[in-house]
């Protein structure tokens, strides 16, 4: 008999517990590879398990939370063989440090196998990224998985048992007794990861002007040069000579100022200027510019021939003239929002899509289990994240977000940077 597959499934959120179930009722041997493991998973296949809990021939967990190595004792309390039943701990190094002397965030099993032989030694695997909890199996999370069905003698599924075998011999035993230390490197992992996670804390709040224009490489200002340009009307604290201006000069502009600011290392040139003055009112009639942008085309940069430059100044808009200091500028990241209010989802307004089999309501809202796998009729798309509701917001924001990259403008107002960490 040919293996025959099927992916699982079109959409990404779909319960395959219910099939897993129906395959298990037929089988007369049940393995599980799970990377994760939480109580709703277990929950999933308890009831399977207590009908025939000797048919259990392996189950092996990478990680899972103390909840869950209370189920796996209740399996054990319904019959199945306590040699069964095995915890993956992967890998770790010592780091020579006193306070983590070893490393938690660390290499790991990841595998997820669902394998069951049946009747008329015919066998099938459920091969793909559904971990044994409750929003995976249940039909919350976005999975992907392939069904095998055919001889148990195939060689597809004899690499499938070498896995599985391989696996195991690389776990130890599960015990009662160990619940408390596997949930200790559960935890261990996750505050690692929380670490390499790695949000900056070294923004330093400050207005930057950020100017991205394209210049033949003939076309070059020098140290004292002056340069004009417009940013919208309204935008605040552009104070002379503490805000600076960062310009950087294109061959050929980018197509977009996010692309620009990606790019802003491979910029031909680079100059930190100090920022003369912003006019936020009617402006000057004739200003002093060796250098003028302009924003309409693209923006280029121009010279002015006569250093003086009578400025058409366009509606909604305020002059700015910037003095060149230094040929070079520290590489920063920029950021365009005030930070440090935190954020919060956005939801998708459409009808929940996410409907419950009755082993996945019994599971996940039936359960009497604590944690998070409650509640699948409360949840909803998750299509974005804003700033938290009640943070401060700059008095100038409809201003600034006019020189946001989000805006299409290449000059922009910067309101966080932080130095980029240089690769040697």
């Amino acid at each position: 008999m040919a293996v025959t597959a099927r992916v699982l499934f079109e959409k990404p959120q779909h319960a395959i517990a219910s099939l897993l179930l129906d395959r298990w009722a037929k089988a007369s041997a049940v393995s599980i590879v799970a990377g994760f493991s939480t109580p709703a998973g277990v929950e999933l296949i308890k009831q399977a398990v207590a009908a025939r809990p000797k048919i259990i021939q392996t189950v092996v967990v990478g990680a899972a939370t103390y909840l869950a190595f209370e189920a796996f004792d209740n399996l054990i309390a319904v019959g199945v063989p306590a040699d069964r039943l095995y915890a993956n701990l992967g890998h770790s190094r010592a780091t020579g440090g006193h306070k983590n002397p070893f490393a938690r965030f660390h290499p790991m099993l990841h595998s997820k196998i669902y394998y069951m032989e049946g009747p008329e030694r015919k066998a099938c695997a459920f091969i793909g990224s559904h971990n044994l909890t409750g929003f995976a199996l249940g039909g919350l999370n976005a999975e992907a998985g392939v069904l095998l069905e055919g001889d148990a003698a195939s060689v597809e599924f004899d690499a499938v048992r070498q896995h599985i075998w391989e696996v195991r011999k690389q776990s130890v035993l599960y015990s009662p007794a160990m619940k408390e230390a596997l949930a200790w490197w559960t935890r261990e992992y996750l505050e690692g990861l929380r670490a390499e996670i790695g949000i900056p804390q070294d923004w330093l709040t400050v207005r930057t002007i950020l100017l991205f224009a394209a210049a033949a490489p003939s076309s070059r200002p020098n140290s004292g040069d002056q340069i004009y340009f417009e940013i919208p009307a309204g935008i605040e604290q552009i104070e002379s000579l503490k805000t600076e201006t960062h310009l950087f000069l294109f061959d050929k502009l980018p197509a977009h100022p996010w692309e620009a600011l990606m790019a802003e290392s491979r910029a031909s040139a680079a100059y930190t200027c100090k920022t003369l003055g912003a006019e936020n009112k009617q402006g000057n009639m004739e200003v002093r510019a060796d250098w003028r942008l302009d924003a309409t085309a693209g923006p280029t940069r121009a010279v002015v021939p006569s250093k003086a430059w009578r400025p058409n100044t366009s509606s909604g808009m305020q002059q700015v003239r910037a003095e060149v200091d230094k040929k070079w500028v520290v590489p920063f990241e920029y950021l365009f929002d005030r930070g440090s209010g935190g954020w919060e989802p956005e939801f998708s307004e459409e009808e929940n899509p996410l409907r419950a089999g009755t082993e996945v309501q019994r599971a996940l809202v039936g359960t009497q289990w604590r944690g998070s796998d409650a509640g699948v009729h409360q949840w909803r798309r998750v299509t974005g994240v804003a700033p938290r509701a009640g943070v401060i917001r700059e008095k100038d924001e409809v201003a600034l977000r006019r020189a946001a990259p989000e805006s299409g403008s290449f000059i922009l107002v910067s309101l966080r940077r932080r130095r980029k960490e240089q690769s040697t």
